[in-house]
């Protein structure tokens, strides 16, 4: 993989088959022009409906209206924060090391806005949320009376449903800026391939494989993934700030559970403790001078520190590999005491913050939302372009934007009839992986109860 490539200010087309990759020679002022169009994509994405819906999307605690509860948007601003100190450390061990990389010093703004967008086509109630979806059409897919025509990858992409791959879609095709675009964002193909954590469809997962163990696209997109990896050069690989972002990511929500759950009081600093003792074999951490509240911060944010450290490190040390496409492991992942610590703090997190009853109850709320959305919106778009609603279906329908149908009628121009119903499967999930939690219960409640 190349520089030159990876980082370029090509935006992929989705009304022609052309694509090409960038050439740094061509570019008489290339390093501004990379400037000028990562800016672009930055704005985009901070104008666009879809960030500012994240403002009421969950991070761990769903529905949850106290302020100091970190949201997606929360969320995806502590990882744009993250990736800039992970790269700044990268390019200085980089710099030491000899090799000094025009591209890499122009990528802030390319990795503040792949951290934005991350986490933008998750559905409502956080993973949950994803699961949900999966479970639901698990149980009633088989129901439903064009399931047994569908290809393998066409039901995996419902029954693997991943809000990484939803991500792609809405960034290439949901998105019309009130109307305005046919080409959803239209970022950058660098951008968009930076928040590409994983390159198989969803008729490919293998969980032993770091690239392959999630769905990495859909159906629906295969075409506009591959011409993404195209341009970046990047087929059947990682594009290597994705590395970076997936680190800052790991970052942010494992260090912000611990200090979202203290302030909740689902856990106490003695229990945290001693869970963090027993798993690293020394008592060098949460040394309690006096408050246990600060002590929980100081011990975080210096943890954090030295996690950021080792992150850069291992991406410096395996530097070779990762451009090459052959490094198939995380860059958390170093002998030390702090890496053994922040593994720690998520073994920590699964046992006493996500299995509480404050969650798992919130959770529960959330699926029977979704559920019931997908039991009632799944039949009414099946009929949709093929056979008359009754009053009450035609009432349902019209909750679904009139951007719905027509990418709908994009997508499916020349299709056979049994793709058709694929992308009106793709009507429903994709309403309600846009909502909000608040918009997914208020229409649930308005609706049903």
């Amino acid at each position: 993989m190349q520089w030159n490539r990876l980082v370029g200010t090509f935006r992929i087309s989705l009304k022609s088959d052309k694509v090409w990759p960038n050439d740094k020679l061509n570019h008489k002022n290339y390093l501004l022009d990379l400037s000028v169009a990562f800016n672009s994509d930055y704005r985009r994405v901070i104008k666009s409906d879809s960030f500012r819906r994240l403002q009421d999307k969950t991070q761990v605690f769903p529905l949850e209206r106290n302020d100091f509860v970190r949201t997606r948007l929360t969320h995806s601003l502590e990882v744009a924060m993250h990736t800039r100190d992970l790269l700044i450390g990268v390019i200085s061990k980089l710099n030491k090391k000899g090799i000094k990389i025009d591209e890499l010093n122009e990528s802030f703004r390319l990795l503040e806005t792949a951290a934005l967008i991350h986490d933008i086509g998750n559905p409502p109630f956080g993973h949950f949320g994803e699961e949900a979806i999966r479970i639901w059409f698990s149980k009633k897919g088989e129901l439903l009376p064009c399931w047994s025509s569908f290809t393998e990858q066409q039901k995996e992409d419902f029954l693997r449903f991943e809000g990484n791959a939803q991500t792609i879609r809405l960034l290439t095709k949901l998105h019309n800026d009130n109307g305005s675009s046919e080409t959803g964002m239209n970022l950058t193909a660098s951008t968009l391939d930076a928040v590409i954590k994983y390159t198989a469809g969803a008729d490919q997962v293998d969980k032993k494989d770091l690239l392959m163990k999630k769905v990495g696209y859909f159906y629906s997109e295969e075409k506009v993934f591959k011409n993404i990896k195209f341009v970046t050069g990047t087929t059947g690989n990682r594009h290597p700030l994705v590395f970076l972002l997936e680190a800052a990511d790991d970052i942010a929500y494992t260090f912000s559970d611990i200090e979202d759950a203290y302030n909740y009081g689902l856990y106490s600093y003695r229990k945290l403790k001693s869970f963090i003792d027993e798993k690293t074999g020394t008592n060098r951490f949460l040394v309690n001078d006096g408050s246990e509240a600060a002590s929980i911060q100081d011990f975080l944010r210096e943890t954090q520190k030295k996690v950021y450290q080792s992150a850069s490190k291992i991406f410096v040390d395996h530097y070779d590999e990762i451009m090459s496409g052959t490094f198939h492991e995380e860059i958390i992942n170093e002998e030390c005491d702090e890496v053994k610590c922040f593994h720690a703090l998520k073994e920590f997190s699964y046992e006493y913050i996500f299995q509480t009853k404050t969650i798992l109850d919130q959770e529960v709320l959330g699926f029977n939302i979704i559920n019931r959305l997908l039991d009632e919106f799944v039949p009414v778009v099946l009929k949709y372009d093929k056979e008359p609603m009754n009053k009450y279906e035609e009432r349902l329908f019209n909750n679904f934007p009139r951007s719905a149908e027509e990418l709908y009628k994009r997508e499916t121009e020349s299709c056979s009839e049994i793709d058709k119903d694929y992308y009106r499967l793709k009507m429903a999930v994709d309403f309600v992986c846009n909502m909000t939690d608040g918009y997914a219960k208020k229409l649930h409640d308005t609706l049903f109860n």
